[in-house]
Parts: structure tokens; C-alpha cells; sequence
């Protein structure tokens, strides 16, 4: 297999709902954030612990290196993590079959290369005419479901294609997205291998014939009307966003045609100032709908003039300058520690900033005994934790909806 899947089931979506993607992101770099590294870095910490049979606590205070970046495992992160191994080995129960960080190939059922649709699976659990396909995300800017989900989807193809012969025909598929940052109860998706199969044959393939017409016919004059569709999900993380014609065209449509319908009077910037509720709350939706897709594509527009920029290119009327300084810190911890408590003569209290253990870890050392279970009982009395601060969210979004008063129900009418 080559070292990169032309067709990965991460990015196969993507493809599905905006073809000509698959041509504008061919030679763009495939660049790495901190939070994408971050969740390589849990997704290793799943790995060990299912592979070492061991609680991801075991792996607290780990450093990990992952794309240039430094992580240490700390509690929050292994709790995450333990909410995924706990759901996978119930689910595997006494008998099921557990194979972690599998190499799947499902290119047969694309119809294309063996070497260009490859992906690796998280988890997989056979369990008699059962197969389970586990994918953790330990992302927590939204919710992902595994219903219909076409990377869920190719995973469980693959798993189909690497398991067949290990135990007798399977008939069901159960897709699972485990991501405890945003719920601790996972997604789960399940489906017989008929609908499956009939799925990679139509829907997928039909894609992936999409994508090769782009491809082909690139000089159309109606290539971009044709093969390019922006939206949320296809968009949110295109390397081409910043240079999408068909993105900025609909950035333009959006923003500009609200301003060229405003009309601006004294009387309407009167009413504004007064009582913004005279807009009708469709304009509002239809406004905030957007707004995701539109901030994305301001962030990728300034990420790719300062890619050009670090790479020595002119970006008309911008320039790189020096940032705000870090915060300072030892350059030698060690070092510090001892000129500062012999030589200074610091006191301790004055030398060191000590605190109160967190609830989480002394949940930890109640469960390793050090504090006793009647002990435990009073020290939850005197745990308190807040609740999620309100945020707006699709109706899509599975969290059921909060239920707010009008400000008027609060009082009673004074006669």
C-alpha cells in the first residue's frame, strides 16, 4: 500500500458531497494542528492500553511526541480514553474477538486500486455473525454520528474484507463512534451486511465516478457550477478552502446580499437601537446557518497567506511581523529550584505554589484505597460542579434542547 490513501475514509464524505474537492486538494500540503495532534496522541494511549491490558491510567504522565508537538497524558485525557475501553470491552464481552489499530482495505468495493483505499480502524470486535467498527474522536468542537456515516462505513467494509475467513459469514455491522469529550454514551449506527454492501455499491461508487469526472474535465466552463458544492460538512476541513472559488462565491452571495438588502434609514437605525426584534427570526436562522461555514473560511483565507508568507511568497499589501512574546518560564527548572532555596534562602511556603489535589485525583487514590468508602461518601458532599454554559447548536445536535423562560414569565403582574 502507498503511503497515502487516495481514497481514506476520513476525507470520503467530503468527496461524496462536493466532487470537485477531490481536484482542488491534490497538491495542496496536508498540514497538522495541535488539537489533530492532540487526538493522535489519545488515540496512541487507546492503543497501548487495549493492546497492554491495562486502565489508561496506567499511562498518566507519559510524554508523547506527536507531529512536532509534546503531550503529557494527564487524568482528563486518560478518563476519556477509559470511557472507550470500558465500551469496548463490554462490548466484546467473554468471547468476542478485540483487534486494535487494524490496517483495512476496501478497495474492491470501490472498484479501484488496492494501493488508493486504505484506512486504519481503531477497533474492531468480532462476535460471532457480528462485527463491531470502533472509531474514537477525541475532538470536542462537535458531535459526530455514526448513522449512515461514510468513514464508519469504508471502516466496516474494510473490517468485512481483513476479517473474512476468522469465523464463520457475518450478516450484521455495528458502526460505533466513541466521543466521551462531548457525551459519554457513543453513536452507534447498525446494519445488515446486504445494506452495507448495496451502500458501497451505488452511493460510494457513484462518488468515486464523480470525482474521476472532475478530474477529467477540469477546462469546462461549467466545471465549478457542476462539481463544486459548499457547505458545512464538505468544507469544514478542505485544504482548498482558502482558494474555493465556488466557497467565496457563496461567502460573497451570503454577506453581500444582506448588506445590498439593508436598506440604511434613520428610522430603521432608530428601531435597531431600540428593539433589535423587529428582524424576523428566519433571517436570524438563515444568518446563523452560515456562520460556521463563513468563519471557517476567514481562518483558512489567513492560514493559507501566512503559509505563503513563512514560505517566502508576497501576499500584496501584508507582511509577517514578530508575535506577542510567551509566557517566560525556567530555562532550567533544576537549576532555579536550587539558587532560590540555598542561595536565596526561600522558605518553602514562599518557593513553591502548592495547592489542593482535584476531585478527579482524589477520586483516584479512593479507588486505590487511601481514602476510605465512608470517607469518600463526605469528601463527594464537598464536590461541586458547574454546568455547561448554554451554546447554540442544530436541531441536528442529539443533546436535548434547553428550556428557557421568557424574562416576562419571571414576574407577576402587579395590579
Amino acid at each position: 500500500m502507498g503511503a497515502h490513501s487516495t481514497w481514506s475514509a476520513s476525507g470520503f464524505e467530503q468527496k461524496m458531497l462536493c466532487p470537485g474537492s477531490h481536484v482542488l486538494q491534490a497538491d495542496l500540503p496536508n498540514t497538522s494542528s495541535k488539537y489533530a495532534a492532540e487526538g493522535t496522541a489519545a488515540h496512541q494511549i487507546l492503543t497501548y492500553a487495549l493492546q497492554e491490558n491495562l486502565p489508561a491510567a496506567a499511562y498518566i504522565g507519559r510524554l508523547l511526541q506527536v507531529e512536532g508537538f509534546e503531550f503529557e497524558v494527564d487524568e482528563d485525557m486518560a478518563g476519556h480514553v477509559q470511557t472507550c475501553i470500558d465500551y469496548v470491552q463490554d462490548a466484546a464481552g467473554e468471547n468476542g474477538v478485540i483487534l486494535v489499530d487494524q490496517r483495512v482495505n476496501y478497495a474492491k468495493y470501490l472498484d479501484v486500486p488496492e494501493p488508493e483505499a486504505w484506512g486504519t480502524a481503531d477497533v474492531i470486535i468480532i462476535r460471532d455473525d457480528e462485527i463491531v467498527v470502533v472509531d474514537f474522536k477525541y475532538g470536542r468542537g462537535f458531535e459526530v454520528s455514526a448513522e449512515s456515516n461514510p468513514q464508519m462505513s469504508l471502516y466496516a467494509l474494510g473490517a468485512l474484507q481483513a476479517c473474512q475467513g476468522l469465523v464463520g459469514d457475518f450478516r450484521r455491522v455495528r458502526m460505533v463512534i466513541s466521543q466521551p469529550r462531548i457525551k459519554s454514551a457513543p453513536s452507534e449506527y447498525d446494519l445488515t451486511v446486504d445494506e452495507l454492501e448495496y451502500w458501497a455499491h451505488f452511493a460510494a461508487r457513484g462518488a468515486v465516478d464523480a470525482c474521476n469526472n472532475a478530474k477529467v474535465a477540469p477546462e469546462a466552463d461549467d466545471w465549478v457550477e457542476v462539481f463544486l458544492t459548499p457547505g458545512e460538512k464538505q468544507c469544514k476541513f478542505c485544504r482548498a478552502k482558502a482558494t474555493c472559488p465556488a466557497l467565496a462565491k457563496k461567502v460573497e452571495q451570503t454577506v453581500g446580499a444582506d448588506f445590498d438588502d439593508i436598506e440604511v434609514t434613520e428610522t430603521r437605525v432608530r428601531l435597531f437601537k431600540e428593539d433589535a426584534s423587529f428582524i424576523k427570526p428566519s433571517l436570524i436562522a438563515s444568518h446563523l446557518a452560515t456562520v460556521d461555514l463563513i468563519e471557517d473560511w476567514c481562518k483558512s483565507v489567513r492560514a493559507e497567506a501566512e503559509r505563503r508568507l513563512l514560505a517566502g511568497d508576497t501576499v500584496p499589501g501584508f507582511k509577517l511581523v514578530q508575535g506577542k512574546r510567551g509566557n517566560r518560564a525556567w530555562s532550567n527548572v533544576a537549576d532555579a529550584e536550587a539558587y532560590l532555596r540555598k542561595t536565596v534562602r526561600l522558605p518553602v511556603e514562599k518557593a513553591y505554589d502548592m495547592k489542593l489535589i482535584s476531585p478527579a485525583t482524589a477520586e483516584k487514590l479512593a479507588k486505590a484505597g487511601d481514602i476510605g468508602e465512608r470517607q469518600w461518601a463526605k469528601v463527594q458532599e464537598l464536590i461541586t460542579q458547574k454546568d455547561g454554559v448554554p451554546h447554540v447548536a442544530p436541531e441536528s445536535d442529539s443533546r436535548p434542547a434547553l428550556e428557557i423562560k421568557p424574562v416576562a414569565e419571571d414576574f407577576d403582574l402587579i395590579a
